[in-house]
């Protein structure tokens, strides 16, 4: 096993540092709850109902947040990083969308199934939660930072969830509540997908720039483990 002693480009400095973190989310009380094979059904229900309502208020930000960062990397003589940024972004846009067609979807399923109904749109719009609160927080601190590439470690590791944990999410969530449940779940199934090319590019962003910047290595350590502490709390 690899120790800081013995790592020495910021690459490997940037894995050590925040496989730490990865290791930590993937320990989470919470998640180890969900991949329980005694889970409860109502229990896995309820949670992606809410995931799905809280998440909205996490994703139709993204598009703007990924653009104003690479922006800001622009305007601090980050050329090639803020352009990539900038055209990344457009992929992002709408991805909320989904979100609420799932929450809708999943409510409307769980009504037809139990006595004690649930409004979708009451849910949609409930106050959003201190974990969102931190998400959302995270992503203007860093851009507004001297350190806005650090919105670059954000992505790697959010959408590397989509490959390293959800998989064995949705596996989970079939198992508990069959596959019908998928009809529900087209955000997440659509970023699995996604987020494999998304993640592969990422990685390569992150090995050039830091080529090209090591002493920014640090910075994006901090960016990428307060992600994934504040997906997390979420």
């Amino acid at each position: 096993m690899p120790t800081l002693s013995t790592v020495t480009s910021p690459q490997e400095i940037y894995e050590f540092e925040v496989s730490k973190a990865r290791d930590a989310f993937i320990q989470r009380p919470a998640l180890l709850e969900l991949l329980d094979p005694d889970a409860d059904p109502v229990f896995i229900e309820l949670f992606l109902i809410y995931y799905n309502a809280l998440g909205v208020s996490m994703t139709e930000p993204v598009d703007s947040w990924i653009r104003r960062a690479g922006e800001r990397c622009k305007q601090i003589g980050f050329i090639d990083l803020g352009a990539s940024l900038c055209v990344h972004a457009t992929h992002e846009a709408g991805h909320h969308e989904m979100m609420i067609n799932d929450t809708q979807h999943l409510v409307k399923k769980w009504n037809e199934k139990h006595s004690f109904q649930l409004d979708a749109q009451e849910i949609l719009a409930q106050p959003i939660t201190p974990g969102v609160q931190n998400y959302i927080k995270l992503h203007e601190d860093v851009i507004a930072s001297d350190a806005p590439f650090g919105q670059l470690a954000i992505e790697l590791e959010i959408e590397r969830l989509s490959v390293t944990v959800v998989p064995d999410l949705l596996k989970q969530f079939v198992r508990v509540l069959g596959s019908d449940i998928l009809q529900g779940l087209s955000f997440l199934e659509e970023h699995v997908a996604l987020d494999v090319s998304h993640t592969h590019f990422n990685n390569k962003q992150m090995n050039k720039f830091l080529e090209h910047n090591p002493d920014a290595v640090m910075s994006l350590v901090n960016a990428g483990q307060k992600a994934l502490e504040a997906y997390g709390t979420f």
